[in-house]
């Protein structure tokens, strides 16, 4: 084997365990977990890893009345505005919303006005479709007409 030869074995070889450590080191993850907004109860945001957890959103709650204010429409506008700052705090937004959970006081008359508003949130994202399951529940305040969770990919 010359010299030559021998170099270019030896860089080859080189190269290619760099690589190898390089991948193992870009897959490696964390297990650090990151709490945003943590009450006593629970926290708006987890990040853990590549994934964004948010807790369930509602619309802007009255400080006067501690009530919600409005129809489904301006609650559901108000939740998904209020899950857009959460996604941006976290490095991302809807177009990497994985799984998407809503709850919904009166299924029968506000599934219609809800997905309209929801349908309009969600057209920019283009062919990016979210896992999602809407139910019908009785809510933490008589107020709340919808409540929404997201789980999104940074």
């Amino acid at each position: 084997m010359t010299t030559n030869s021998f170099n270019l074995a030896t860089l080859a070889f080189v190269s290619g365990v760099s690589g190898i450590l390089l991948g193992l080191a870009v897959r490696h993850k964390t297990n650090e977990i990151k709490y945003f907004n943590t009450s006593l109860r629970a926290s708006a945001m987890v990040i853990h890893n590549d994934t964004v957890y948010l807790s369930g959103q509602v619309g802007k709650i009255n400080q006067e009345s501690q009530a919600l204010d409005g129809d489904i429409q301006q609650q559901t506008r108000e939740t998904l505005d209020k899950i857009d700052k959460l996604l941006a705090e976290a490095g991302t937004d809807k177009t990497k919303i994985l799984s998407t959970q809503i709850w919904l006081k009166d299924i029968k008359n506000d599934f219609a006005p809800m997905n309209e508003i929801w349908n309009n949130y969600m057209k920019s994202c283009g062919d990016t479709k979210t896992v999602r399951a809407c139910v019908e529940s009785a809510m933490a305040r008589p107020s709340i007409l919808v409540e929404i969770q997201v789980v999104a990919a940074l």
